[in-house]
């Protein structure tokens, strides 16, 4: 297993809220696999905690970076699924 990066960025005009935050967190827990989230140069979050992700209080525009712990194609997926729920 290998480790996929990549970053999104928050498209929804909310901003990151409780209705993504809650979307990515069942996306991940029904994956099996660990994802984290945060600001490039920060330390990321793991992205199964509602209230971590709420942390980052990101903004509408901002960039975020993604680290899924898992195959290329299954990471891919799950980054595309967080990038449809940033937009809002």
């Amino acid at each position: 297993m290998s480790t996929v990066s990549a970053t999104v960025i928050i498209e929804d005009p909310i901003g990151f809220h409780a209705r993504p935050a809650g979307q990515i967190v069942k996306l991940v827990k029904e994956s099996g696999v660990e994802v984290r989230i945060g600001r490039q140069g920060e330390k990321l979050v793991k992205a199964n905690s509602p209230l971590g992700l709420m942390a980052l209080k990101a903004k509408t525009g901002e960039t975020l970076s993604v680290e899924v712990d898992a195959e290329e194609a299954t990471a891919q997926s799950i980054i595309s699924a967080i990038q449809e729920f940033l937009k809002g």
